[in-house]
């Protein structure tokens, strides 16, 4: 016989003694946590209306059951290998998109969504307590009693205790293999997301789906009598009045994701936010509010299919604009990504309105968005990219005369939206027989701003910091609660040899044009005065100076310098290296 170890022995225990298990778990003796527990938990219940008009029963446990459940939770999830790959429910880090993301794969021209009927009411006392004392878990017939106990109420798994969706996936495991299997052989994609179990099929035609799988015919939709049989032998049944076939000439939805190209919201989706956001911009948050109210409480009086927005809460309350409109657009952000175009136009309006409302009523408290300010596309970069100009008053030394200085170049917001790179020889301006420093002491009145020819802004800035010999400049907006709409992140290696980027500035700018955005290509990467250095196959003309030279990404490779002229020089930009690392030494 094997002689356990101390800590197979204290497992041992666990899974086999109850009062062990409640000192170690729970860290109380069993008698005080019996008493909770029989002869039945404390619940409480009640009701929300689903979509198609039936209610859902939730019952929520006690406080001090709750928080043994959670005890037990986090003991059983230790106990059990990770979720199968097709499980998306109740799974962290995986979601709803995850779940419609796994069938992007491969390219599905059928999807067949499918649903259990009473998910967890199906899923019994008995049924719990028989997949505990099995394996991998084989706790003892009384310690399965006592958790299955714990964990059911009124003979099932309650919608609203902790210990329920994990318990669900777990007496799904035989469920999920098995589809698994069929999927496999069909060469479809089997994917399930608590009672939402999804097919994916990449055949053209209808005629080649598997018909132990699904038939699908003139819209009439059959179940296969394998897959029929595979969840009615697992103790489910299908709810055949939420079971549907999609195709690519259609909308394709998984558990509410559009996965026709890549992962997204519907159109009607996006025109309800837009529509919310336009009526608080037009009347104000109060009156949109109110018209708000005055809707839902008119849509509530509807059959459940035709309540837009009008989700059942357990007060009954009907949550505000501001809250709907919160939740909303940080689905949008989750579904398209935090650095999508739709996402980030509409949650900078969404954040706008917010401060704006609180200037006004103090008392408003709204969420902000997260939005990503980095510039990802050719849009974002007029958000980024800003005319540098500068002018002041020359005196020569022993004369009387003065003469205007001024000087053009380009500036770009780089790492945050509030800091600004430029050449430091931009920073210099021509007189009649030399060129002339802004920071020469006979140089007066001076004035530097960053123009936005996109958004018609002209910012005053002053400089921070400069350094001659890698010809840059660091300057700021002087007022500090200004900041640029966009910024530039910098490339981790830089380009080399043959790459394609992007040359962006204000050549010879005159009022009413935008940046330019040039497609060059790296010529040479090349060391000069120890600094590396990038030459492109375009020139850089004056007013190019200071620029970004971006990749296919935008994300930031180098920093135009210095133009050829036809005798002499190259094109020549230097690398985000050498201003990651000036940048990191101030």
């Amino acid at each position: 016989m094997a002689i356990l170890g101390k800590n197979e022995f204290h497992d041992f225990l666990l899974r086999a003694d109850v009062p062990y298990f409640s000192r170690h778990i729970f860290g109380a003796e069993y008698w005080k946590i019996e008493g909770l527990l029989y002869p039945t938990p404390r619940y409480t219940n009640f009701v929300i209306a689903k979509a198609n008009g039936k209610n859902r029963h939730i019952a929520e446990p006690s406080k001090k059951i709750k928080a043994l459940q959670y005890r037990a939770l986090a003991y059983l999830k230790g106990t059990v290998p990770p979720a199968k790959p097709c499980v998306h429910g109740f799974v962290e880090g995986r979601s709803i998109l995850t779940n419609a993301e796994k069938h992007l794969e491969r390219r599905p021209y059928h999807i067949l969504n499918l649903d259990l009927s009473d998910f967890f009411p199906t899923i019994t006392f008995f049924r719990v307590r028989g997949a505990l004392m099995a394996p991998p878990m084989k706790f003892s017939f009384e310690m399965a009693t006592m958790l299955a106990h714990l964990c059911t109420h009124e003979g099932s798994l309650p919608q609203g205790a902790p210990t329920s969706p994990f318990l669900a996936n777990l007496i799904c495991r035989t469920l999920d293999s098995q589809l698994t299997l069929l999927s496999k052989r069909h060469r479809a994609t089997y994917t399930r997301y608590a009672d939402d179990l999804t097919f994916s099929f990449s055949h053209r035609s209808a005629e080649r789906l598997p018909a132990n799988v699904v038939a699908f015919d003139g819209g009439t939709v059959s179940i296969g009598s394998e897959l029929r049989s595979i969840i009615e032998s697992n103790s489910f049944h299908i709810n055949e009045g939420k079971t549907r076939i999609s195709t690519r000439l259609r909308r394709m939805e998984i558990t509410g994701v559009v996965v026709n190209e890549f992962p997204n919201v519907t159109r009607k989706f996006i025109d309800k936010i837009r529509g919310a956001l336009h009526a608080w911009e037009a009347h104000g948050y109060v009156a949109a509010q109110a018209t708000w109210t005055a809707r839902i409480t008119e849509k509530l009086k509807n059959p459940p299919r035709e309540r837009p927005w009008a989700r059942q809460t357990r007060t009954g309350n009907i949550p505000s604009l501001q809250n709907v409109l919160w939740g909303r657009l940080l689905f949008v952000r989750m579904i398209r990504g935090n650095d999508d175009l739709l996402y980030t136009r509409l949650a900078e309006k969404y954040n706008h309105l917010c401060r704006l409302h609180q200037t006004i009523d103090p008392g408003f408290r709204g969420a902000s968005l997260p939005i990503d300010l980095q510039v990802r596309n050719t849009l974002d970069v007029d958000f980024a990219t800003f005319v540098l100009e500068w002018s002041g008053d020359y005196t020569a030394p022993g004369t009387d005369e003065s003469e205007p200085l001024v000087s053009q170049g380009t500036a770009f917001a780089y790492g945050t939206g509030r800091r600004f790179i430029t050449c430091n020889h931009v920073l210099t301006g021509q007189s009649k027989d030399e060129e002339i420093d802004i920071s020469n002491p006979f140089v007066q009145n001076v004035s530097i701003v960053l123009r936005n020819p996109l958004t018609g802004t002209v910012s005053p800035a002053r400089v921070l910091n400069r350094d001659s010999a890698r010809d840059l400049a660091l300057l700021e907006f002087v007022d500090s609660e200004t900041r640029a709409q966009r910024y530039f992140d910098g490339r981790p290696e830089p380009l080399e040899r043959s790459a394609q980027a992007r040359l962006i500035g204000f050549p010879n700018w005159t009022p009413g044009r935008t940046a330019n955005n040039t497609e060059v290509s790296v010529q040479h990467r090349f060391a000069r005065a120890g600094l590396q250095r990038l030459e492109i196959g375009q020139t850089i003309r004056q007013g190019n100076s200071g620029g970004p030279l971006v990749d296919s990404s935008y994300k930031l490779a180098g920093v135009a310098q210095q133009g050829a002229s036809q005798s002499s020089g190259n094109d020549e930009c230097l690398c985000v290296m050498e201003l990651d690392r000036w940048l990191t030494a101030l």
